[in-house]
């Protein structure tokens, strides 16, 4: 499979835009500047005029709840797992961040396991901490397959971590987003551009997750979902 190009995936998002809490000035410029960072231009542009992007508001709010090894699903260039890595260097938790995985199903250049779809995970049971689903859930047709799957490969106790948009705002952004992934490969049958938090909400519990969690992020526009594999079978 030849690797496809993309303008977002360019370079890591700058430290400053990782970092949490923001500074008071950078709210004041990130709000200023959202018809920017949340319409018209592509991550990095928003990063060289020191905007927060969507990118680094999606990984700042992920990287901290990684625990152990992770499997990023939907991995795009592999960004999550390498600030992983880059982050738990020289900690306890460098050993599981260096056997991270990333997965996707189209060669962005990132270094992830590259699959046909997520129906058939190519991983051992109970081999990960962490499974995230960052901005993909949406774009996976098969989601419920791909949620059992992490529960599959997740050991018990283990965190499912999703971050998504709502459907109505993921319609009107991708008809606008020039740069976003989507343009740049097929879109298969089945996706769909965004979900409702009642509907990512009832695909994790149907899945066979529990105790989850829902916080809002980028003013309530994306949320952050944690869920948890049970501890003993049901």
């Amino acid at each position: 499979m030849n690797k496809q190009i993309n303008p977002m995936f360019d370079r890591a998002p700058p430290a400053w835009a990782l970092r949490r809490p923001k500074p008071l000035w950078q709210h004041g410029w990130d709000l200023l500047g959202a018809p920017l960072r949340m319409i018209a231009l592509p991550d990095v542009r928003n990063e060289q005029l020191h905007l927060t992007s969507l990118r680094a508001e999606r990984l700042a709010v992920v990287l901290p709840k990684i625990e152990g090894r992770l499997l990023d699903v939907g991995a795009g260039d592999n960004m999550l797992v390498s600030l992983y890595r880059r982050k738990a260097e020289g900690s306890p938790a460098q050993s599981a961040a260096d056997d991270s995985v990333g997965l996707d199903v189209v060669d962005w250049g990132g270094g992830c396991v590259i699959v046909p779809d997520c129906r058939n995970l190519p991983f051992p049971d109970q081999s990960f901490d962490t499974v995230s689903f960052v901005a993909c859930l949406n774009h996976i047709p098969e989601r419920k397959e791909a949620l059992q799957e992490a529960l599959r490969v997740l050991r018990p106790g283990g965190l499912l971590v999703i971050t998504m948009i709502s459907r109505l705002i993921g319609d009107i952004g991708h008809a606008i987003w020039w740069y976003s992934e989507d343009k740049h490969r097929d879109v298969a049958d089945g996706e769909v551009m965004g979900m409702n938090a009642g509907d990512v909400a009832n695909a994790v519990k149907a899945a066979g997750f529990e105790k989850m969690k829902r916080t809002g992020f980028v003013y309530n526009l994306n949320n952050l979902f944690a869920a948890r594999r049970p501890e003993s079978p049901a």
